[in-house]
């Protein structure tokens, strides 16, 4: 779908589902899997030249020897002391990944395999930190694993943009469906008409993200979510920040499912 569509204010088509009620099949564990002691970081790049030179020196800043390293690239090349893993998804999950790319334009595709990884990542990760190449932490890796414990039923945990991006969300109904647009915070603005759950984003950041991949292989609620979403049933367009925008709107739609980070873990990799 063009850009055009997204800018012309009304919802996107609407496309058939692609689970029907079936799962897609989850990788089975990996031949040379590791202990379940381990704390498993994986950096993420989809570009045709992945930056190593980036992904090693975000990893050498790691001091724990109870870190595992994975590189998730969509060129996949051997990354020294990472366990490279080819972003590819199966049949029903390739067509969900299809369907919420003709909903976002710009850099925005690129990010809509994270909130898949799942269905990317063998049997034996069970739970997963996504750190984006252009950061740095300001805790101790250990710290940000032992969130996972605070996350009772949730699955994804992720931290609260701090920009004004998300701190609006303007609503038109167009042919009986809403169309959201976020845009920068204005009083004139009001939504108080639309349901709850769609009242406005969390105002999600993806620059780093605890993904609980055991439970979100498991959940048919997340799969289905991701699902409705992608075929447009929604009536929104994800737009150019691709993850971080479908987090915002499923955290209002599924909030039980998403865990808040309120502490600062990390800070921009001075350029």
């Amino acid at each position: 779908m063009s850009r055009a569509g997204m800018k012309s204010g009304g919802p996107p088509p609407i496309l058939p589902l692609c689970l029907n009620g079936t799962m897609p099949k989850v990788p089975p564990p990996a031949l040379d899997a590791d202990g379940s002691d381990l704390i498993h970081v994986a950096f993420y790049d989809t570009r045709r030249k992945p930056n190593e030179k980036g992904m090693l020196k975000a990893a050498a800043l790691f001091n724990s020897s109870r870190v595992r390293f994975h590189a998730l690239l969509s060129y996949p090349q051997a990354i020294r002391g990472m366990r490279v893993h080819s972003l590819h998804l199966p049949p029903r999950a390739r067509c969900i990944h299809r369907n919420l790319v003709r909903l976002s334009h710009g850099p925005g595709p690129q990010y809509l395999y994270k909130p898949l990884l799942h269905w990317v990542l063998p049997q034996d990760v069970e739970r997963l930190i996504v750190l984006d190449t252009d950061v740095v932490m300001i805790r101790g890796i250990e710290e940000l694993w032992a969130e996972f414990d605070h996350f009772g039923g949730a699955m994804l945990g992720v931290a609260k943009e701090q920009s004004n991006l998300y701190r609006c969300v303007s609503w038109v109904q167009t042919g009986g469906m809403w169309a959201g647009h976020c845009h920068a915070w204005r009083p004139s603005v009001t939504h108080r008409s639309l349901p709850a759950h769609r009242r406005g984003a969390i105002g999600a950041n993806g620059g780093v993200q605890l993904l609980h991949l055991g439970r979100m292989r498991s959940s048919v609620r997340y799969a289905v979510g991701l699902d409705h979403y992608a075929a447009g049933l929604d009536g929104r367009w994800i737009g150019y920040l691709g993850d971080q925008t479908l987090y915002s709107f499923m955290g209002s739609s599924h909030p039980d499912l998403f865990y808040q980070l309120v502490r600062a873990w990390t800070s921009l990799r001075p350029l």
